[in-house]
């Protein structure tokens, strides 16, 4: 079975890694030369049930290599605790850089038979012998032609935000909690990495442009415990929504960001994107062990079976970050004291604690 992939970013390299796994002949092709978008200041978060997939099915991830995060505390503007999801005998989720995740796909893959990297070209990619040399072509970028041509149409949403991210340096803790602060200027994450590096997510409400020295005056002031003895460069980056509402053409499929761009505050976009692998690995495998060629079928059991699931999800997500937005009709305390009494319920707990783990089964 032979599947040309799309794209050179963590989301190819991740499905390429799985698809090689199986026997499948891998072929990524990169419509430009430059590398990876320099994300040394980008993290993931990776959900327990998802680790376990990877580390089955894709490449095991050692230990030193995650972070691991016991703790989630949602807190205030005023550093008031909102909401605290723990979990003593589980992680709830481990991180890890964007970065050193592509380096060690990218590193397991390059020496592969069955992978190869290649440069394309719009003109050659359009010759028709090219696509009929390939039983399936996955997109996994969401702005090159073929995005544009087949997968234009989408759910669309600005949040009129910007994401400011950094590397932080500090003391050595047990930094086994991560923290979400909902401010007035947007939400502000410090996501553990190490015990001495913590990473910083600020999502920046109204498009509001922060210099270096603005952007460490703010994060001060919520460091907490933290001694901070250096940041790493400030990077940043526009945050949109958007779910695409057709999902293949003939035996164009498309996947990753291109399918589901969300908001980060919940740590969920590169979470949807596994889920999805899931489904389309099972279909894949099913296809190779009944000897049968991948057609539109396939992709349309794909689409039927995550369609749903990535629509509901995503709204959640949206739901989520709508809510805590809100200023002056319904009152911050307001919105903070109904956060708390969920909080109360141990069994809406633990939903929400699944639901960020495994995603949603509505049917």
């Amino acid at each position: 079975m032979k599947i040309c992939v799309i794209g050179m970013n963590l989301t190819s390299l991740v499905l390429s890694k799985a698809l090689v796994n199986n026997g499948c002949i891998v072929n990524i092709f990169n419509f430009s030369k430059k590398k990876l978008t320099n994300y040394s200041t980008r993290t993931i978060g990776i959900s327990s049930s998802n680790i376990d997939f990877i580390n089955t099915n894709i490449i095991y991830l050692k230990t030193k290599q995650l972070h691991n995060i016991k703790k989630i505390s949602i807190l205030s503007e005023k550093k008031e605790e909102i909401i605290k999801f723990c979990n003593k005998d589980e992680n709830l989720f481990s991180l890890i850089q964007v970065n050193n995740l592509y380096n060690i796909l990218y590193g397991s893959l390059k020496f592969n038979k069955l992978f190869s990297l290649s440069t394309l070209d719009e003109k050659t990619f359009k010759k028709s012998n090219f696509q009929s040399n390939f039983d399936l072509i996955i997109n996994c970028e969401k702005n090159n032609f073929i995005s544009k041509k087949y997968f234009s149409e989408k759910f669309k949403k600005n949040y009129n935000s910007i994401a400011y991210t950094s590397i932080i340096h500090h003391q050595k803790i047990d930094n086994i909690e991560a923290r979400q602060y909902f401010t007035d200027a947007g939400p502000l994450a410090f996501l553990p990495l190490s015990s001495k590096i913590t990473s910083i997510v600020f999502s920046a409400y109204d498009n509001r442009k922060f210099d270096d020295q603005n952007l460490k005056k703010f994060i001060f002031n919520y460091k907490g415990i933290l001694n901070i003895k250096k940041f790493s460069e400030f990077q940043k980056a526009r945050l949109d929504f958007s779910l695409a509402r057709k999902y293949y053409v003939n035996n164009i499929l498309l996947f990753g960001d291109g399918l589901h761009q969300i908001h980060p505050l919940a740590g969920q976009g590169f979470n949807m994107t596994i889920r999805d692998l899931k489904i389309l690995l099972k279909i894949i495998k099913e296809k190779i062990s009944n000897g049968l060629e991948l057609d539109s079928l396939c992709l349309k059991n794909f689409e039927e079976s995550t369609k749903h699931k990535n629509f509901f999800f995503s709204e959640g997500v949206n739901f989520i970050h709508d809510f805590f937005r809100i200023k002056n009709s319904f009152g911050k305390d307001n919105i903070n004291n109904i956060v708390k009494k969920v909080g109360k319920n141990k069994k809406v707990k633990n939903l929400f604690i699944k639901a960020a783990d495994e995603g949603i089964a509505l049917f």
